[in-house]
């Protein structure tokens, strides 16, 4: 990946997605339950997988990363620009994850990575505002989205998925923002349960 910064916050590490765990991360996004809230349901082959690494690992505009708890990769996120400029340029960013153990899904520690994912943005992006979307269905990560201090906007949006060959649906996403204040209070809240 063009960037090589750890993020080490809130009991866990951030580090930069590498080719070598391709393989783990495609097997990850292909489980049904990690799939289920995405906006691709498409299956992921090790081609495609290769195909959208080698477009990805220099687009200044997205980084990708691997979540470690305890030196163990448990999941994924990554942060995207919402206006197109470079992320350390852009002042909206829309960032993403997931957990891909079962045993981290629904715990307190599934907000950690977020957190350090949010707090990087804030302090070393110097970002303004954090965008997250989330399908109405998704109940689990409406919740979420609301406890790490993101506020929902009044208007939801509509995208279009799928491809020619297994046809098109229309999905409804809550459109949620985040900037630092909140992001603040909502870690402070986490304090208590933080062992670093």
């Amino acid at each position: 990946m063009w960037h090589q910064q750890k993020i080490s916050e809130f009991s866990v590490e951030l580090r930069p997605l590498q080719r070598q765990q391709l393989e783990l991360l495609r097997q990850w996004r292909n489980d049904p339950v990690i799939a289920a809230p995405m906006l691709q349901q498409q299956l992921i082959s090790a081609e495609m997988q290769q195909q959208w690494f080698a477009r990805v690992q220099q687009d200044k505009r997205q980084a990708q990363f691997v979540i470690y708890y305890k030196d163990e990769a448990i999941g994924a996120c990554n942060l995207k620009s919402a206006d197109g400029l470079e992320l350390g340029q852009s002042e909206t960013i829309e960032s993403g994850f997931y957990l891909a153990h079962p045993r981290f899904r629904g715990t307190l520690l599934a907000f950690f990575p977020a957190l350090a994912l949010n707090q990087y943005c804030f302090k070393s992006l110097n970002c303004k505002t954090l965008l997250a979307q989330v399908k109405l269905s998704n109940s689990a990560a409406l919740r979420f989205n609301e406890k790490l201090g993101y506020q929902r906007q009044p208007d939801n949006v509509t995208v279009q998925t799928g491809d020619e060959l297994a046809g098109f649906e229309q999905v409804e996403l809550a459109v949620f923002t985040l900037n630092n204040e909140n992001h603040l209070q909502a870690a402070a809240a986490f304090a208590p349960f933080i062992r670093n």
